[in-house]
């Protein structure tokens, strides 16, 4: 005769094996939702001054069209992807508003490599950014739109590089600039992946990035880890959506780029690699119509450090916003979340949108 407790551990067990067979298909169900079609009509590359391709994914604006093209860039360890990822997407918005947006890789990550491809010979820093990548893309925006200039919009490394290339003289043809999280310089206690925290992995050249986000990636999006707070809030995100970035947005990135952003939070600066060049110390000279966006809890580049940068940038037409309670927000947004979070469509999308329009 069987005992009451082999009948309670066999009533365990099953419920064990039904919850995770519930848990199993679930996370496959997550998984198929994954794939979506992003919205470009073309792909398109931007031949630089010395041979690299910047790929630039094109959304055709909606008639009638605005005059001046959108170039749209990513952050550190970032990708085009951050602008369209399915159900939140900046690039579509803006294009139904008639801006042709150009959505772009800089060098180093998906189809942005010299001729014959990535090869872990290949090495870039942030000057590579500024002299080549952002001029080529802005040519070629121009050039496709049949425009005389065009807006900027930088992400995070993209928003510096902006900078520099107002100081350094290789902003000719922007017209304007929107900047996400773009502090000039960033304090210590930030929690920039790759730089102040994890992945502290390196080989090859490179930081690698890659393979932990693509494999835990989606499974820390699904289970609203606190990991990714720096990141995508989860409050404010929804887990398909961050998923989707961290399964396939995520590259490796160059250690010469990682090691030149740790000098610039150890000493509380930013400079070219041989020091010659000290952005932080020109911004005055910036002159661009710019409007620079800072999430309220945005624990990569902190609101008070893009607001350092705002007060020091020299433009007469200048705005800073807070996306965040202070700033008259719903919400207090992180940093990647400031572009795909639940909120960003309804609250951060139509500041961006109002902006252009008003310096159109």
């Amino acid at each position: 005769m069987e005992s009451p407790l082999s009948r309670t551990r066999l009533a365990l067990g099953a419920i064990t094996v039904t919850v995770a067979a519930g848990m199993a298909a679930g996370l496959r169900g997550f998984y198929r939702r994954l794939p979506f079609s992003s919205g470009e009509s073309e792909l398109l590359h931007a031949r630089t001054g010395d041979g690299w391709f910047v790929s630039m994914y094109r959304y055709p604006g909606r008639e009638p069209k605005k005059p001046h093209p959108v170039v749209a860039s990513h952050g550190f360890a970032g990708s085009h992807a951050i602008y369209d990822l399915g159900e939140v997407s900046l690039a579509r918005y803006l294009a139904e508003y008639g801006y042709d947006v150009y959505t772009i890789d800089l060098r180093g990550r998906g189809e942005s490599w010299p001729p014959g491809g990535p090869r872990p010979d290949l090495v870039w820093d942030f000057e590579d950014f500024v002299s080549e990548d952002l001029p080529a893309a802005v040519t070629q925006a121009c050039r496709t739109s049949h425009a005389s200039q065009c807006f900027w919009l930088g992400m995070e490394m993209s928003g510096q590089a902006l900078y520099a290339a107002c100081v350094t003289g290789t902003a000719g043809g922007i017209r304007g600039a929107v900047t996400f999280g773009a502090p000039a310089v960033t304090p210590p206690t930030a929690r920039v992946p790759g730089v102040t925290a994890a992945p502290h992995a390196r080989s090859g050249g490179r930081v690698r990035f890659r393979a932990g986000s693509h494999h835990a990636g989606p499974i820390l999006a699904l289970l609203r880890s606190s990991q990714l707070e720096s990141s995508f809030r989860p409050a404010n995100t929804d887990p398909l959506i961050s998923a989707r970035y961290l399964r396939c947005g995520v590259p490796d990135e160059a250690e010469s780029l990682a090691d030149q952003f740790a000098d610039w939070v150890e000493n509380q600066t930013m400079r070219d690699t041989e020091g010659k060049v000290v952005y932080r110390d020109r911004l005055g000279e910036i002159r661009l119509p710019v409007l620079l966006m800072a999430g309220g809890h945005d624990l990569q580049r902190p609101a008070e450090a893009v607001r350092d940068t705002f007060e020091a940038i020299g433009s007469d037409d200048k705005t800073f916003v807070l996306a965040g309670i202070d700033g008259g927000f719903s919400f207090d947004f992180g940093h990647d979340d400031l572009l795909a979070g639940r909120r960003a469509p309804a609250e951060v999308f139509p500041v961006v949108r109002e902006w252009l329009d008003d310096h159109c």
